[in-house]
């Protein structure tokens, strides 16, 4: 079974993402700082991670560079920030999708399994 790693501060949306990677047949992790998912990271070595913009303690995209250059699968950040510039950041950073908030659960799910059916090496599709 695939693996997903959520870094997520706001609990409700970490719980969702839960929920979603759950009934999308992932077996789920999350943390709720950077620090504890770079941590989670290493002992993981998850399919799919998934990294908010704006953590408490270490910016996502600091996130991204150092998840990317640890583990082979995919990344999509996840934020509310949805200018141009913050999307160029997210994928110059290495991740695979930069998604905006808010989102419906159901089409979510399509968007991840669509990602994970392309290569994980950060390049945009």
């Amino acid at each position: 079974m695939a693996t997903a790693l959520v870094i997520e501060d706001d609990d409700d949306i970490r719980r969702l993402l839960e929920v979603v990677l759950s009934q999308a047949g992932y077996t789920v992790a999350a943390a709720a700082t950077g620090t504890e998912g770079l941590e989670a990271l290493g002992a993981l070595a998850p399919d799919l991670l998934l990294v908010d913009v704006g953590l408490p303690d270490i910016e996502g995209y600091d996130v991204v560079r150092q998840a990317r250059s640890q583990m082979s699968g995919h990344i999509v950040m996840l934020s509310a920030r949805s200018q141009e510039a913050d999307v160029q950041l997210g994928l110059e950073a290495g991740a695979d999708e930069y998604l905006t908030k808010p989102f419906r659960p159901r089409q979510l799910r399509a968007q991840l399994t669509e990602i994970v059916g392309r290569p994980a090496d950060g390049t945009p599709r």
